[in-house]
């Protein structure tokens, strides 16, 4: 809606214009009506019009100097003369002191009226439009230039103060400060969004950002990409740290509880030291880099900072042998529970130890070459394991935490050992045949028989032992006890576990049953396997 206010000193006129269209209809309201010039002023402070409409010949103050009065101190505002004058003396002289149009009372007339309203508004959003336009050029050509100097692209002090100049920007020659921001999973949240979404998103958080700094007047905000914006604080003459550190985390607090409020996403802040040469925003901007790179051991929604350094207790640290071989002992016996304690082992040990990020990468970049070798060697499509056509790689540096990533490789590892047990199963077997055979591989361990896996997948046990023969070629005891003997050969092929503890790892309660059923389907005892293997 445009807002109109009506001057003129005569009622009928004033009557006249309020009844002689429908305002609201074509997009107008009045906004007031006033009865000189001295009057429309003290309205145009209170209801702020795009349009007066004002008679030129009022006493006190006259249309033409209310005009003059407008253009003086109202740029926005759009005059329109109303007058009754045939000779335009006063018009001329309102034209010239800027208004837009004019209306003569003897021939108003709805179309009249209409066509210079529209006239009015046309300069309005003209003006708008090329208003908007330059503060969106100048707004691209400041963000340009803040990440200019994050990247290290410009950095002669004079060219950089003259920009600073240039652009108007709230920043001084000296005692500034760098705040990088990290929006926390973006790269799954992304993952979720269309492109327009996503631009949508990062411009929410932008206007947010913006709205804030605007208040504290002396920050800009830049975006970069994957979800990072960097703030550049000046604080001119302050020179009392504790006071800028309060700014900043005052600032960085409203920032952090207004896009979860708002945007119902969480993101991590660091916040840099103090420096005096701007040219050096982009060594800060990698400081900064870095102190983000604690989201890793530290968790998300986090606030880092400078002075509290984090020190690594190991700067490079390998997966230990010993564990990666229970994990592939475990993957290979599908006993997921067991992988899962052995990653909480191994994932618990870097948290204590406090390794640093990279180190953290090279870990995880083994366990999942621990899944892919092992895909391989069955013979299964290592592609299958992941959810996406994504290297796996780049999947895992999705994931931010520590603790996200042993949930990722955690479920690669269970599809891995389903994928695994699966592999002997042929499609043509009955469903009744593969329900029976992945119970027994994920109960093997344990005092099992055809009776209970009749009760548990709900059906005749005579019937299912037929219906598993015929598919199978072998009977129900026959099939636990080679899934029990081939785990058995796992562990002693890769530990050093004792028989009889490998006996009872694997189902069997009868020492001697077990060498019996070993020989029948290896030919050779127990002993005999373990010891050929480990020569």
């Amino acid at each position: 809606m445009f807002r109109v206010l009506i001057v003129d000193d005569d009622f009928t006129t004033r009557t006249n214009l309020r009844t002689i269209i429908e305002w609201g209809k074509y997009g107008f309201e009045i906004c007031g009506e006033a009865t000189n010039g001295q009057n429309a002023i003290e309205m145009i402070k209170e209801c702020l019009p795009d349009i007066v409409i004002t008679d030129m010949s009022m006493p006190v103050m006259d249309g033409v100097a209310l005009i003059e009065y407008i253009k003086e101190n109202y740029k926005d505002i759009k005059s329109i003369a109303l007058s009754g004058y045939e000779d335009f003396a006063y018009v001329k002289d309102s034209m010239k002191n800027g208004a837009v149009d004019y209306l003569l009372k003897h021939k108003l007339d709805r179309t009249v009226l209409l066509n210079v309203l529209k006239a009015a508004t046309d300069t309005i959003s003209q003006q708008h439009k090329l208003r908007r336009q330059f503060a969106q050029s100048k707004a691209i050509l400041q963000h340009e230039f803040i990440r200019s100097l994050v990247l290290g692209d410009e950095q002669d002090n004079r060219v950089i103060q003259g920009k600073i100049k240039e652009l108007e920007l709230p920043l001084g020659v000296n005692n500034f400060s760098l705040v990088a921001i990290s929006i926390d999973d973006f790269q799954l949240i992304k993952g979720r969004l269309t492109k327009a979404e996503e631009v949508r998103l990062v411009a929410s958080v932008m206007n947010l950002t913006e709205d804030i700094l605007r208040d504290m007047n002396n920050g800009v905000l830049t975006y970069l990409e994957k979800g990072k914006f960097v703030i550049l604080f000046s604080f001119g003459t302050i020179r009392s740290q504790r006071g800028i550190w309060t700014q900043i985390n005052t600032t960085v607090n409203r920032i952090s509880v207004s896009i979860k409020r708002y945007l119902n996403i969480t993101a991590c802040f660091s916040i840099g030291k103090i420096f005096d040469h701007i040219e050096n925003t982009r060594q800060m901007y990698q400081e900064a880099v870095d102190l983000l790179n604690r989201k890793m051991i530290m968790g998300k929604d986090q606030v880092f900072r400078d002075v509290e350094p984090v020190q690594h207790t190991v700067d490079f640290f390998n997966l230990d042998v010993k564990d990666e071989k229970q994990i592939m002992l475990f993957l290979r016996t599908g006993d997921y529970e067991k992988v899962s304690q052995q990653l909480d082992f191994v994932f618990d040990k870097m948290l204590l130890l406090k390794v640093s990020y990279k180190s953290v990468q090279m870990i995880c970049a083994e366990l999942i070459g621990i899944a892919n070798r092992l895909a391989r060697a069955a013979s299964v499509d290592v592609t299958i394991l992941y959810t996406n056509t994504e290297i796996p790689y780049d999947e895992m540096k999705k994931h931010e935490t520590i603790l996200d990533v042993k949930t990722w490789i955690l479920e690669v590892y269970h599809r891995l050992i389903i994928l695994l047990l699966d592999v002997d199963i042929k499609s043509n077997y009955s469903d009744l045949t593969k329900r029976i055979m992945e119970y027994i591989r994920q109960n093997y361990t344990k005092d099992i028989s055809l009776h209970q896996t009749a009760e548990h997948i709900g059906g005749n046990s005579s019937y299912l032992s037929r219906i598993f023969k015929e598919d199978c070629g072998i009977g129900f005891a026959e099939y636990l006890n080679k899934i029990r003997v081939r785990q058995a050969k796992h562990l002693m092929e890769h530990t050093d576990t004792k028989l009889k503890e490998i006996v009872q790892q694997v189902g069997f309660n009868n020492y001697t049953y077990f060498f019996k059923v070993f020989k029948v389907l290896e030919g050779v005892t127990p002993i005999e396997y373990k010891a050929k293997y480990k020569s």
